[in-house]
C-alpha cells in the first residue's frame, strides 16, 4: 500500500472538516457513487451495525475482492479531490458508509 494511504484513520486533517455525508445502496452488489463534494481528504467508515463486505474503490465502479475491503466498523482515510470519487458495493442491501471529509 503506498504511503498516501498510510495515515491514521481516524483523522481528516487537512483543511476544514465539514459534516459527514451518508452513502447507502438498498439494492446488494450494485455500484453506488458517492455525493458530489469537492474535498482533499475523506475518511470513509463501515456502519457498526453492517453485517456484510463493503468494497471501496476510487475512481473506478468497485467490484468485490478487487478493492478495499471494509466490515463493519472499519475505516479507511485517503485524499480525493471529491466525494463522488468514492465507489462502494455493499454485498448487503440497505447497509451504509458514513463519509466525513475536509477541504
Amino acid at each position: 500500500m503506498t504511503e498516501e494511504f498510510n495515515y491514521p484513520s481516524s483523522a481528516v486533517d487537512i483543511g476544514v472538516t465539514k459534516t459527514g455525508v451518508f452513502i447507502t445502496n438498498v439494492t446488494q452488489d450494485l455500484n453506488t457513487v458517492g455525493p458530489d463534494h469537492p474535498c482533499k481528504r475523506a475518511l470513509i467508515k463501515a456502519f457498526t451495525v453492517n453485517t456484510g463486505l463493503v468494497w471501496v474503490n476510487f475512481g473506478t465502479a468497485a467490484v468485490a475482492e478487487q478493492c478495499y475491503p471494509l466490515d463493519a466498523g472499519d475505516p479507511i482515510s485517503v485524499p480525493l479531490d471529491n466525494t463522488n470519487e468514492i465507489n462502494c458495493l455493499f454485498e448487503v442491501g440497505g447497509e451504509h458508509v458514513s463519509v466525513i471529509y475536509s477541504n
